[in-house]
């Protein structure tokens, strides 16, 4: 008898072990394009009417690190998918900003809308409606397609405002025209998506989502002219620097999902998520220049017995590849997040953005930092953050 459940139990034992080994032989489901789509983030594609809404995915998930946030992204045709571990659900799913990455590279295809485009918009459908916090509002055929769509936040068939915001953001334009390659279309640029109203098929609907990540990912960004780079500035460090080419692309893209970072008389200072701008708090920048925004991590990881320090966003200049420095813009304040005064004691830590006014031709090199000691002096410091390394992509 005990030797038939000994039998039975090994049997059961080795049964679920096989399964074990079969699932983690094979993670991957592959998509109609053979790319990976693994667990969660499959059951989150098609929970939300994935083929519709992102696309097919464009490359395999990855690890990523925001500052002191591990994260992994997706890249999808229409959409960057992140899942954030320190969100609780259904938030641990979110849409990376790339409506924003699109308009500040492609701005000027924009136009106006004609009074004939208007009209086609409006249609049939409801006028239309305010956001809040929003500048544009959302009208005709492209409202009804926001409040009908939305990420599945309740597994109920009503759509929620929050539903919707979630998926394409606040709109970042009015709708425009959009003209590419000879074709026009009527657009609307919203943080998380592009609307396009289509009239070329009268099968197909009419209001659909552009390729927005695909086209950020395949086609080159525009050639900018940028400033020859010093030979002095690239080797004057003993710090093992990118090449001469490819810190001349930091001239129109720097690697938004890297990071930088330095440690020095125990303070660490990390450097992430740089953009380029053209417009920040509706101020267009001036001709010839260009915002660049980032967020900074600071941590004070000295012994509980030492000293705290004290730094706020007039302690940080940035430096470019010519030797120009550059302070923060008094616009700072307007940040969602701004670097302000603060005091940081062993073991604490304080994050938040910064953002400068630089020359088009400006190439972003070093993030120079300075601390004061809370000690009876008031002794300062300094360290710098190479921007001219490779960045780190966990």
């Amino acid at each position: 008898m005990w030797r038939r459940i000994i039998i039975l139990w090994i049997i059961v034992a080795f049964y679920g072990y096989t399964i074990t080994l079969l699932h983690a032989a094979t993670p991957c489901i592959p998509s109609e394009n053979s790319i990976c789509l693994n667990g969660e983030m499959r059951t989150f594609w098609q929970t939300n009417n994935g083929i519709q809404l992102f696309g097919e995915p464009i490359d395999n998930e990855s690890a990523h690190r925001f500052i002191h946030e591990a994260y992994h992204i997706q890249n999808f045709e229409r959409a960057r998918v992140e899942f954030r571990f320190s969100q609780p659900k259904p938030y641990n799913f979110q849409l990376g900003l790339i409506g924003q990455e699109w308009l500040d590279r492609y701005h000027s295809e924009l136009s106006p809308l004609m009074p004939s485009d208007e009209a086609t918009l409006q249609g049939t459908h409801a006028s239309c409606i305010a956001l809040n916090n929003a500048q544009y509002t959302v009208c005709g055929a492209f409202r009804t397609f926001y409040q009908g769509h939305g990420l599945n936040f309740d597994n109920l068939a009503f759509v929620t405002n929050a539903e919707s915001l979630a998926l394409f953001g606040l709109p970042l334009t009015p709708a425009m025209r959009w003209t590419r390659n000879g074709q026009t279309y009527i657009v609307q640029l919203f943080e998380r998506a592009r609307f396009e109203y289509h009239t070329e098929n009268p099968t197909a609907p009419l209001v659909m989502l552009g390729r927005i990540n695909a086209e950020l990912r395949e086609n080159a960004p525009p050639q900018q002219t940028v400033a020859a780079i010093s030979d002095s500035f690239l080797t004057d460090t003993k710090t093992l620097l990118l090449p001469a080419d490819i810190l001349a692309g930091f001239g129109y893209r720097m690697p938004v999902d890297g990071y930088w970072e330095h440690s020095a008389q125990g303070i660490y200072v990390a450097a992430s998520t740089f953009r380029y701008q053209k417009i920040f708090y509706n101020t267009p920048i001036a001709t010839n220049h260009r915002f660049v925004s980032m967020a900074i991590l600071v941590k004070n990881q000295r012994e509980l017995s030492g000293f705290g320090v004290y730094y706020d966003y007039r302690y940080i200049n940035l430096i470019d590849t010519l030797g120009r420095r550059y302070a923060a813009t008094t616009t700072v304040m307007h940040l969602a997040t701004p670097i302000l005064g603060i005091s940081l004691n062993p073991g604490q830590l304080y994050g938040g953005q910064m953002i400068f006014d630089i020359p088009e031709d400006a190439i972003p090199a070093q993030l120079e930092c300075s601390f004061a000691n809370l000690d009876s002096n008031q002794s300062r410091f300094q360290q710098t953050i190479e921007l001219r390394v490779w960045p780190i992509i966990p």
